[in-house]
């Protein structure tokens, strides 16, 4: 079972566990559960111990303090259940993150599996598409848009789909990879992604089958790697990152080598904030090196298919042409801004933004595991802006 995150009980991307960390020790019993599931067993909180980025700290008693303890979320290091566990008469403290992300958290409950919202969604568009094919009733949640791609794929019974399989979960890795200085994500060639990245393969009487792309939410990425092929934990330590591919992910980004390390040495300290405001703005690049790497990153000779996650039925839809890709989608027409210490500047993470008139992407080195402080993975975030045959239905 995963664990709880910072990000879970202090960003206002997860405001609604945010403020469920604190509503379930001190909200109102009819409507929350003290309880929480913890790596030891189930611990009944009455207080929360907060630890700030600045050194300080303060212990919660209250439902009346809830205001000021959401006003400082985004800068707390590390947080503390005080209680008990069941059956113990003794007082306790659990860290944040030795607590379960059980379903009211957005993560599985305990002894039992949780299909994610990608597979459901990848299921059900699948299943509305076959049901468009076989002549069913092609009818309810998604029917339009996959009665649409069903039109556009079989391109006017030139290209009649004979069968539609479902392939999410398989999770073939693009791993990250470096020739000469020059960086990419493999494969090489961006048109060999689309049989990496596929969700669902679409099959034709004609021709070979179509890739679909089936992404779920309002965070999208075209990459999600490790880091640890480019460098450790003491790599950064040590202030040396010694690896090819760490090396050239500095140099294609603009990066300065000690600040890239210091962010991360001197996380949580005041004057480490100041030193990632000085650092941080527009960098030269070789903006040749990162379109080739962006080329790579978001592959092509595929179908996005987009679920908003918003309470609706909306899919954007969009083909990753190869040409396009090859020349406008990669382009990088914007200044190539750094961000050390993230927006804010005490964060544990590295941005680095720039755009084009049809994507605005942001890529970033960060830790996904909660209290760990040193990088555990680099990622491309995207959003689409203006995409040459995007429909929304």
């Amino acid at each position: 079972m995963a664990q709880l995150e910072l990000k879970h009980i202090a960003s206002k991307d997860y405001i609604k566990s945010t403020e469920l960390f604190f509503d379930k020790v001190f909200g109102d019993h009819k409507k929350y559960n003290h309880d929480f599931s913890t790596k030891k067993g189930v611990f009944s909180a009455d207080k929360i111990d907060i630890k700030y980025q600045d050194g300080k700290s303060k212990i919660f008693t209250k439902a009346a303090e809830r205001n000021n303890y959401l006003k400082k979320t985004s800068l707390i290091k590390e947080a503390f259940l005080i209680g008990s566990y069941k059956g113990s008469k003794s007082k306790d403290k659990v860290r944040h993150t030795h607590i379960t992300k059980t379903i009211e958290f957005g993560g599985k409950p305990v002894g039992s599996k949780k299909e994610n919202k990608g597979n459901i969604f990848e299921r059900e568009f699948t299943n509305r598409m076959k049901e468009c094919i076989n002549g069913e009733p092609c009818v309810g949640k998604y029917h339009k848009p996959a009665g649409w791609l069903v039109g556009q794929l079989e391109q006017g019974g030139k290209k009649p789909i004979t069968d539609i399989k479902q392939l999410g979960g398989q999770n073939t890795p693009r791993p990250f990879e470096v020739e000469g200085k020059q960086p990419y994500v493999a494969p090489r060639n961006h048109k060999s992604h689309g049989q990496v990245l596929t969700d669902i393969d679409v099959f034709h009487k004609v021709g070979p089958q179509s890739h679909l792309s089936a992404k779920s939410g309002p965070s999208l990425t075209f990459i999600n790697s490790g880091t640890k092929s480019l460098f450790s934990d003491q790599d950064i330590k040590n202030n040396n990152i010694k690896t090819n591919k760490g090396k050239a992910l500095l140099e294609m980004c603009g990066l300065n080598k000690d600040a890239f390390c210091d962010t991360f040495n001197n996380f949580g300290k005041s004057f480490q904030t100041a030193k990632n405001k000085k650092h941080s703005g527009p960098k030269k690049v070789n903006k040749n090196i990162l379109k080739k790497f962006i080329k790579t990153a978001m592959g092509s000779d595929y179908w996005m298919i987009h679920s908003r996650d918003k309470g609706q039925d909306k899919i954007n839809m969009y083909y990753m042409n190869p040409t396009y890709v090859d020349s406008k989608f990669s382009d990088i027409s914007s200044n190539v801004v750094v961000f050390y210490g993230g927006k804010q500047s005490n964060g544990k993470r590295i941005d680095v933004e720039f755009s084009n008139s049809h994507f605005s992407f942001k890529l970033n080195v960060r830790s996904k595991t909660g209290g760990k402080i040193y990088p555990t993975n680099i990622m491309l975030e995207y959003k689409t802006l203006s995409i040459p045959g995007k429909i929304t239905l």
